[in-house]
């Protein structure tokens, strides 16, 4: 993979940390991943896709860890920090 995409993915990590979404919504949060990922993918080769999914795929782990999964009925909800 491309050192323009390893750097992408750290920056999309760098991203999910929480101090950077105290105050914002759960909506907001994730029409920025969403939008990145997609700036990533389009950004990757044919050749780089399999491992830039696998990578993603670990990304989204950790927002899943993180809490940022939420029902559809909470995206509106501001993220607070953890207590």
């Amino acid at each position: 993979m491309r050192d323009e995409l390893t750097i992408a993915i750290g920056e999309l990590y760098q991203g999910i940390r929480h101090e950077h979404w105290h105050g914002r919504t759960f909506r907001q949060f994730w029409e920025w991943f969403n939008a990145r990922c997609i700036q990533i993918v389009g950004a990757a080769d044919a050749g780089e896709l399999d491992e830039l999914e696998v990578r993603l795929l670990e990304v989204r782990a950790e927002v899943e860890d993180g809490g940022y999964a939420v029902a559809s009925d909470r995206l509106d909800e501001v993220i607070e920090p953890p207590m």
